[in-house]
């Protein structure tokens, strides 16, 4: 368990810039949102927040995706696996601690947001109708899509090519979300994104399990 909270340690170190992105994102986002919820009327919040959404949405897509990217590039250039293969590691725990980073700023991102919509929306409950669980239906589709976004990023991070064309792998990530903008936020699309990101990050073990570090 040391040697797996050491290695989380390392990845969020290394990677701090996306952790703070993570906070300032989540906050900044809370803020728009507790404005724009607590100073509109319950018409004028159906036409904005949509619009409003969509730049935090984008946002935080390239984000995860770029994190997932950063992670395995960034291992595979410097050969950090390498060295920490020397110690008493296996690629199992270097691997588990990278996602187990990568969930943490999907966490860090997401939850605030969720508590303070919460919030925000029983404060105005009567202008705002909702149906029961559909923050609960909306909360689990963006979290979903953010692991995928991640996925889908560590996939293409561990690929032999340079890092110009492996960021080309952001475009099937812009993709992810418009599945749920056109499917809904129902549990067949949960299915369908909780499938797809187990089969990204299977495809990648497999890829970093088997390649030389």
């Amino acid at each position: 368990m040391r040697t797996f909270l050491t290695l989380m340690k390392r990845e969020i170190i290394d990677h701090a810039a996306y952790f703070v992105g993570a906070v300032l994102l989540s906050g900044l986002t809370t803020f728009m949102m507790a404005t724009m919820i607590l100073s509109m009327e319950a018409r004028e919040l159906q036409n904005v927040v949509p619009g409003a959404s969509i730049p935090v949405v984008l946002l935080a897509v390239v984000g995860l995706c770029g994190l997932g990217v950063s992670q395995m590039y960034t291992d595979r250039t410097r050969k950090i696996s390498a060295l920490l293969i020397v110690l008493p590691t296996t690629r199992w725990q270097i691997f588990l601690a990278r996602v187990a980073a990568g969930f943490l700023v999907v966490l860090i991102l997401l939850v605030p947001l969720a508590i303070a919509c919460a919030i925000l929306i029983d404060m105005r409950t009567e202008q705002v109708p909702l149906y029961a669980g559909v923050l609960g239906d909306i909360w689990r589709s963006v979290f979903l899509i953010c692991l995928a976004c991640y996925a889908v990023g560590l996939y293409a991070g561990w690929d032999r090519r340079s890092l110009a064309p492996t960021l080309s792998v952001l475009p099937v990530a812009m993709l992810i979300p418009l599945l749920v903008i056109i499917k809904g936020f129902g549990l067949e699309v949960a299915g369908l994104l909780l499938i797809f990101t187990a089969a990204c990050l299977a495809a990648t073990w497999c890829r970093f399990s088997s390649s030389p570090l």
